[in-house]
């Protein structure tokens, strides 16, 4: 033979003498055959004139077909499924797997190909095997296996869910969306050159990227008017103007979910993933928009909700640190002829010179200009006489990076009006007392009036009560200029002003005015965190809860309302913001030992505790989650007033089987939810949502101790009950079926999971949202259900889309986050992609041993998987190292029987096969198979991975008949339940050895 035979075109040859000595041993006249129904003439008609050496060399010569299909690949696979080369089928499909240039795709088409001429050409007479009623495999007629091998195209009626917002290809239709911006201030004076600079920042920073241009400077300096008469001027150039009311981050996101509202974009009930989805729709349309985020605090509140092209973001902030995250434009105090021009604008009859006196006693601080100037409308008080009187109240203001000057002037003011009111209006100057004690956002009059029955002192309690004294009082706030009343009917007093207010009060007065203002909040406590209709309300209330002290507060409806907003931050996915809340109330409440349902086992206390474990464990921290759950069951077991069913006690309870499970101790999580559910049973029934509920947690631990069957079982009946309770679509329904989903696909039952799936989300998509951490789990379930079904173009999209939602969400450390990475890497290896597989599955690996633990099952269940990408990628010593590691920790941790431990056992015996260790990779073969038919069931597509392998172990031992009857055998039963032309099934087909990968549900 001349030159070594090449795949023309394409692959690059493995050893072609040994093609050449295994070609030797098939029929001559297979051998023309095969050349002849590839459309190829041999060199000679006569199978005892020609040598192999010459037929391969003339072959591989052939230029390839029109499609590119390789002439000597396709041959040599035809000559591999030919009946009479059963005895070298397995090798001449090892010689092509080992060919260079053709990727997983490429060669399960040729072997599909080279199976569908074998069907055509089936020898009468030939066996091939099938199983039989009882399920025991054994022979079929020729005819019969022509039926079985038809392989009929793989299609699934599936259509993939449109994620994120559908745009049109059109122009976009004109949109005016304008909301919360404030109303236009009348006498906005100066600052034509700070409005110039903005603008041309907000053109020429913001061309490639949005960067926000940031307002800062001290209280008081006009930043927010700045930005309002920005955006009034210049409004005609926009198509959205949002103004954000940004110094809560609750605020934050209640704006931008109406925002997502007007905009017409799905809703769902996480105001977190709502911002999200609001971001990624203005990066992408063509409308032009402008957010204001208006008293921003901190930038880490903000730096995460801004979207990354398209439009212009302004913030205003007393945060000096700004300036070094963003470009920033300082506003400082007005320049004397502003001062001077803004007084004699508010105030008619001021002379220049007073004007001037005027400005330099208030150090041209535009917010006490502005109010000194209402003042002198509203009384008329010459300025002289204003000026005497002055100096008389002067009162330090504490408030950082002040000029020295102004919060003097400012204090002088703000009692000098203040006595004034005391007199003339006391209801008004009680009003403004109580909002000394509140935060500096508005609140709503209609938020006031919900309270009219609380326990406020008089004679504010009578105005309370009285809508025309109310709006009377609001009338004159707006008079007298101490307060901001805006077109929308809220209040908003400057925190200057509070400041000045709260520092000029008697102990008594000061006492009073904060009990007012907790009395009032409390009052407009919805006490319905989970009702989204109740969200404004709590939104509301958030940015004033702490100011007002209603943690410390001796009111116990103050609690209450307490603990309703931690539990209204977790809902709406601030759960970071509920874990602030909720260890400010524990914290607090287990010292107090005096108050009612406060001190360690106090109910509100433990209440508090269940409300921040939750929070806790949604941000990762879940051995402080785990810990604080377990003190409040204990608590109020042990406290009389509850004890071991009450509802409080059983809520808390049923979260100790999801720590256990994060934890890693499955069969404790089992123990406890079974106690769980005995408990439920003997306080609601049988039947109860809440029964129900803990039904389902328990089928999660028993998914993850892989007795499917049992949680099939349990989910079946719940989903039955939960119909007749809240209809199919309602989200519980759904939640169970998605359950369901997991049992059918850990039973192997993939298409049955498929359909299901298919069915459930797009309504868990429209009753929950898109991001919705119920939605989430259920996506990359499909994602995995398609995968697993045959389609894995189809399944990638999915996985990779749901691994950026739940990061985005999330963060990269958490459990559902990790997961996602690991399906990710799954589809990307069985598509042949697996040098980004490598990159997903080695840092998922990574983070799951720093976050859970070496020995964790999801740790270990994520080594498997790298393992498999390290030998997909001919990194066979990492490969063996880590299944061997892995496997000896699953059978300590989990058992031998496990299917975790299946799966590594399974894919150590690759890694034995590949080391040339054929009897030891049999013998764990052989172990497998006979461990995993006992517990996954002789039909499961695992079970016939391990056959598989199995099979190709005796074959490499010697023993090739048993080992070719179980191959033919389970190629058969691999047919019949994935479908021909899976591409497993095509894998076991063209002899290649099986991979168990594993998917871990959700704990």
């Amino acid at each position: 033979m001349t030159d070594p035979p090449h795949v023309a075109g394409s692959a690059a040859p493995s050893d072609p003498a040994l093609l050449v000595a295994l070609l030797r041993d098939a029929m001559p006249s297979t051998l023309v055959e095969a050349a002849r129904e590839l459309g190829l003439d041999s060199p000679s008609d006569s199978p005892h004139e020609f040598e192999v050496a010459r037929l391969v060399e003339w072959i591989d010569g052939q230029s390839p077909a029109a499609d590119g299909s390789i002439p000597l690949v396709h041959f040599v696979e035809r000559v591999a499924h030919d009946p009479t080369s059963s005895a070298i089928s397995h090798a001449l499909h090892d010689w092509i797997n080992t060919l260079a240039g053709l990727d997983t795709g490429q060669q399960r088409e040729i072997h599909l190909t080279a199976l569908r001429r074998a069907v055509r050409h089936h020898p009468p007479g030939h066996e091939a095997y099938t199983h039989g009623e009882d399920g025991q495999i054994g022979p079929i007629e020729a005819t019969q296996a022509g039926d079985v091998g038809a392989l009929s195209s793989f299609a699934l009626a599936h259509t993939p869910l449109a994620v994120g917002i559908a745009k049109s290809g059109g122009a976009p239709e004109p949109v005016r969306i304008w909301g919360g911006v404030p109303l236009r201030n009348p006498d906005f004076t100066g600052r034509e050159t700070l409005l110039s600079n903005l603008r041309k920042a907000l053109e020429t920073r913001s061309a490639a990227s949005v960067l926000p241009q940031t307002l800062h400077g001290m209280g008081g300096v006009g930043k927010t008017q700045l930005a309002v008469e920005f955006v009034y001027r210049y409004s005609d150039q926009y198509d959205i103007v949002w103004w954000i009311a940004a110094e809560q981050q609750t605020l934050v996101l209640q704006s931008l979910f109406e925002l997502g509202r007007r905009l017409g974009l799905p809703q769902t009930q996480d105001m977190r993933q709502t911002a999200t989805m609001v971001m990624d729709a203005l990066a992408t349309t063509k409308l032009r928009w402008l957010l204001v985020y208006d008293n921003a605090l901190e930038p880490n509140d903000v730096t995460g909700l801004v979207p990354s092209s398209g439009g212009h973001v302004i913030l205003t902030s007393r945060n000096q640190t700004w300036a070094s995250v963003w470009d920033a434009i300082e506003v400082d105090v007005f320049d004397r002829p502003e001062s001077v021009e803004l007084i004699r604008k508010r105030g008619d009859v001021i002379t220049r010179e007073d004007a001037e006196k005027l400005a330099e006693k208030l150090g041209d601080l535009p917010l006490a200009l502005d109010q000194a100037a209402s003042w002198q409308q509203a009384t008329r008080m010459p300025v002289s006489e204003y000026l005497e009187l002055f100096d008389h109240h002067v009162r330090e203001l504490l408030d950082e990076g002040r000029p020295a000057s102004y919060p003097m002037t400012v204090a002088a003011f703000v009692n000098l009006a203040f006595e004034k009111l005391r007199v003339d209006a006391p209801a008004v100057a009680q009003l403004l007392e109580l909002f000394a004690f509140l935060g500096a956002e508005p609140l709503s009059v209609s938020l006031l009036r919900s309270a009219k029955n609380s326990a406020v002192s008089q004679p504010l309690a009578g105005v309370l009560r009285d809508s025309i004294k109310l709006n009377r009082t609001i009338r004159a706030l707006r008079q007298y200029g101490l307060a901001k009343v805006g077109g929308d009917q809220s209040i908003q007093v400057h925190r200057l002003v509070q400041l000045v207010i709260r520092e000029g009060l008697s102990d008594d007065l000061a006492e009073q005015s904060r009990r007012n203002a907790q009395a009032i909040l409390s009052a407009a406590n919805p006490e319905a965190p989970d009702d989204s209709s109740s969200w404004p309300t709590y939104a509301q209330i958030e940015p004033h809860l702490q100011l007002a002290g209603l943690v410390d507060s001796q009111l116990r409806d103050a609690h209450q309302a307490v603990i309703d907003q931690i539990r209204y931050l977790y809902i709406i996915g601030d759960a970071d913001g509920s874990c602030r809340l909720g260890e400010i109330a524990v914290d607090a409440w287990r010292k107090n030992r005096t108050a009612p349902n406060l001190g360690p086992s106090g109910g509100h206390t433990l209440l508090a505790m269940r409300h921040l474990a939750n929070a806790l464990r949604e941000t990762g921290r879940t051995e402080r989650a785990r810990k604080l759950n377990d003190e409040a069951v204990r608590g109020f077991e042990q406290n009389p007033e509850y004890g071991r069913l009450h509802e409080h006690t059983l809520y808390t309870l049923s979260n100790i089987g999801a720590d256990l499970r994060i934890a890693g101790d499955l069969n404790g999580a089992l123990a406890s939810e079974d106690d769980t559910v005995e408990r439920h049973r003997a306080a609601y029934g049988d039947d109860d949502p809440e029964t129900l509920r803990i039904l389902g947690n328990r089928a999660v631990s028993l998914r993850l101790l892989s007795r499917f069957d049992e949680a099939h079982g349990a989910d079946q009946q719940a989903i039955s009950r939960l119909r007749d309770l809240f209809g199919d679509s309602h989200w519980r329904t759904l939640a169970a079926q998605a359950n369901l989903a997991r049992d059918l696909y850990g039973l192997g039952r993939y298409e049955e999971a498929l359909a299901l799936l298919q069915r459930i989300v797009p309504l868990q998509h429209s009753v929950l949202g898109e991001r919705h951490p119920y939605t989430l789990l259920a996506i990359r379930t499909l994602g995995v259900a398609l995968r697993k079904s045959g389609a894995y173009a189809e399944a990638l999209p999915y996985a990779r889309n749901n691994y950026r939602d739940v990061t985005a969400r999330y963060g990269t450390d958490h459990e559902n986050a990790l997961s996602a990475a690991v399906t990710l890497a799954n589809t990307l290896r069985a598509l042949g992609q697996a040098g980004e597989a490598r990159n997903l599955a080695t840092g998922a690996l990574t983070t799951y041993r720093r976050v859970f633990g070496d020995e964790h099952p999801l740790t270990l269940a994520a080594a498997t998987n790298t393992a498999i990408v390290h030998r997909a990628l001919g990194e066979h010593r990492e490969a063996f190292d880590l299944d061997n590691q892995t496997f000896q920790a699953l059978t300590r941790t989990l058992g031998e029987n496990h299917g975790y431990t299946l799966c590594a056992a399974s894919n150590h015996a690759n890694n034995l096969a590949q080391a040339h260790d054929a009897t030891a990779a049999r013998d764990l073969s052989e172990k497998t198979l006979d461990l995993s038919r006992s517990a996954r069931g002789r039909r499961h597509p695992y079970t016939l991975s391990c056959a598989v392998n199995t099979a190709f172990d005796r074959i490499a031992t010697g023993d090739a008949v048993s080992g070719q009857a179980l191959l033919d055998e389970t190629i058969v039963a691999l047919s019949e339940i994935l479908g021909p032309d899976h591409p497993e099934a095509v894998d076991a087909s063209r002899g290649k050895r099986a991979e168990c990968d594993i998917e871990p549900p959700p704990t």
